[in-house]
């Protein structure tokens, strides 16, 4: 369905894309393994790319190994397109995500309210439209 391709790799991005149409009707999760430097990176930007296409929404995070001691950094790299959002939210959920993000001053807060926040914005989203969620190298 999308303008790139990847040569050699046309049953696996069959696979995606087929899962790709089957979450826009029933949800689903994809899990993608393999050895280092045999693609699964660009396989996530093709599939990326048509999901896209299909107008669903993407979010997308990369593991970096230089934040890998920063709370939430993942998060919010994940979360950056939505973050408009965060006001909509109930407070409690608002205040522990912009202070979990470092957005907001504060004690660290409860980790149940991160995680009802980032469903909650995350569910906005897909009530709109179906959503992807991408995450490499973790």
């Amino acid at each position: 369905m999308g303008a790139s391709r990847l040569v050699g790799r046309d049953m696996e991005i069959a696979q995606l894309d087929k899962a790709l149409a089957e979450a826009a009707e029933h949800g689903g999760a994809l899990f993608v393994a393999g050895e280092a430097g045999i693609g699964k990176t660009s396989l996530l930007e093709v599939a990326t790319s048509n999901a896209r296409g299909r107008g669903y929404s993407v979010l997308s995070v990369t593991g970096l190994e230089s934040e890998a001691d920063l709370p939430f950094a993942g998060l919010h790299q994940l979360l950056q397109p939505v973050l408009p959002s965060v006001g909509a939210l109930p407070g409690p959920q608002k205040n522990a995500l912009l202070t979990a993000l470092g957005m907001r001053a504060g004690a660290p807060p409860e980790v149940f309210l991160v995680g009802l926040a980032t469903l909650s914005l995350m569910d906005k989203v897909a009530d709109e439209r179906p959503l992807v969620v991408v995450a490499d190298d973790f």
